[in-house]
């Protein structure tokens, strides 16, 4: 007994087969969207960018230690999961429009797998081996599972996992009016960034960069410089989310390729009078913490610390972090601008 969907979409390459690289996958399966093939990856990383974005993960910020914090334990950062927490999945199903179940019971995996297929309707699914944590399940063939070529994706899965390695099942149920709209979507983003500026994340790093401060970097040995510096490097690699939070928001600075987002919820409300002047604040300064990102990662790859100039880099780092930690700070004066006109 065999049954296998023909799921073509492929995945986006910013992202392992996280939870949210998965969902938006199943969501042009599941719409229907489809796009010549040189056009598909493109429209994919589309979806992927606003899931990522709406459900607050594409702003979070980290710390200089390395502990999560509770905005990345709420959405799902700390397992290699891609926002997929409990609370991120109802989140982005109900944002969606998509009912859903989920199970852990795996007894019952077989029967309802083989249901949902036989509906026309792939399952996302958790496996319990680490790394790359969701797969998209598209067919059976008797007693093995059958999944997509997880195309482009990072640390992309090799092969189909086993029932014995499945540990969640999340079977998509009807489309129904979101039970989540655009306002909450734009609050958690708020959310998420107030948290980043109200904990002064920012400030951390600056704290063990900084020159004049009180953990300065001049007063630790060269190993220690380098580990700090390469901390900020590893953390500039995290923080080219706002590229993904960006390409949301351009979308609505013109028409472009806004209407692709039409389809779910009250999206179209982004195209309201007044709210281009916001989008056009935030794409540049995202755009700045982008380019910066990368002149850190630039400077951790040069530094050459028997120069005698290898003792001012602090100094350059911490006014770079500065001006990222300032980025932030005009794109959620925005967003906030965003939140209150939609709610007029």
């Amino acid at each position: 007994m065999k049954n296998e969907l023909s799921f073509i979409v492929p995945f986006s390459g910013f992202d392992s087969t996280s939870f949210i690289n998965c969902f938006a996958s199943t969501y042009l399966f599941l719409e229907n969207i489809e796009a010549v093939r040189e056009r598909a990856v493109a429209l994919q990383e589309i979806y992927f960018f606003l899931f990522d974005t709406i459900c607050g993960r594409s702003s979070l910020r980290c710390r200089f230690d390395g502990e999560p914090t509770e905005m990345q334990k709420w959405i799902g950062e700390t397992d290699l999961d891609g926002g997929g927490t409990d609370h991120n999945v109802d989140f982005l199903f109900g944002f969606a429009g998509y009912e859903y179940r989920q199970l852990t019971d795996s007894a019952l995996f077989r029967d309802e797998i083989i249901a949902s297929i036989d509906a026309g309707k792939p399952v996302i699914a958790k496996v319990k081996t680490s790394g790359s944590r969701f797969r998209v399940i598209t067919g059976y063939d008797g007693d093995d599972l059958i999944c997509p070529d997880f195309a482009n994706a990072q640390a992309k899965p090799l092969g189909a996992p086993s029932y014995d390695e499945l540990d969640t099942l999340y079977i998509i149920g009807v489309k129904r009016t979101p039970r989540y709209t655009l306002i909450d979507g734009l609050e958690r983003i708020r959310q998420v960034m107030a948290y980043n500026i109200n904990e002064n994340l920012w400030g951390n790093y600056i704290e063990k960069m900084g020159l004049y401060t009180a953990d300065s970097l001049a007063n630790v040995d060269l190993e220690e410089k380098k580990a700090r510096m390469k901390r900020v490097a590893d953390t500039m690699w995290h923080t080219f989310n706002c590229h993904n939070f960006a390409e949301v928001f351009r979308k609505y600075r013109d028409d472009g390729d806004a209407s692709v987002y039409d389809t779910i919820g009250d999206m179209k409300k982004l195209r309201e009078p007044g709210l281009k002047e916001l989008w056009d604040k935030i794409s540049p300064s995202c755009g700045y913490t982008h380019d910066l990102a990368w002149a850190l990662i630039g400077l951790e790859e040069c530094a050459d610390w028997s120069k005698h100039a290898a003792g001012y880099f602090g100094e350059m780092v911490e006014l770079t972090l500065c001006r990222i930690a300032q980025n932030d700070v005009d794109t959620l004066d925005a967003m906030k601008c965003a939140i209150e006109r939609l709610s007029e």
